[in-house]
């Protein structure tokens, strides 16, 4: 799988958010991201992006250019590694001009044994302390999403969960 859609942003106190969530299963090759290119006076992008693998292989990039004064940008990606595969997080922020504000955060790890073992503690299994984790992990609420949306997201993150993402 291959995407990298981009939103070039030209008009006055324009936004252009992209949000993705990736679950890679052992041989899968996912190269995805998106870039947001800042032309408009005011305008601001936040691309997110929440990546697991569990043996696959993903190429997770964003990027944002600030051509213009007075604009902003936030890029995040966060990645887990369940079974050994392979996550590359490509940030990157372009400023051209003074007064054009970009930031990124990229990270990528696994699941943390003392937070399972906290969950566990309170009564929850093994796989359910994980489960419980990695939903709050893809938990990417998306301002001014439909409804239906959002369900369909969730219903989607749902399946994920009960095939033991």
């Amino acid at each position: 799988v291959q995407m990298y859609p981009t939103a070039t942003l030209k008009g006055e106190n324009s936004v252009a958010r992209f949000s993705t969530i990736t679950i890679a299963s052992p041989t899968s090759y996912i190269d995805t991201g998106s870039r947001a290119i800042l032309e408009g006076k005011g305008s601001s992008a936040e691309l997110i992006t929440r990546a697991i693998t569990k043996g696959g292989t993903i190429i997770s990039r964003g990027q944002i250019i600030g051509k213009t004064a007075g604009t902003r940008g936030h890029l995040e990606c966060k990645g887990l590694i369940l079974k050994d595969g392979i996550i590359y997080a490509i940030p990157e922020i372009d400023g051209r001009v003074v007064g054009t504000e970009l930031s990124h955060e990229a990270a990528v790890g696994k699941l943390a044994q003392e937070e399972i073992e906290y969950l566990m503690a309170r009564g929850l299994s093994e796989d359910e302390a994980t489960a419980t984790i990695i939903r709050g992990f893809l938990d990417v609420k998306i301002a001014g999403l439909p409804e239906a949306l959002q369900k369909q997201i969730d219903a989607t993150i749902d399946v994920a969960e009960k095939a033991g993402f």
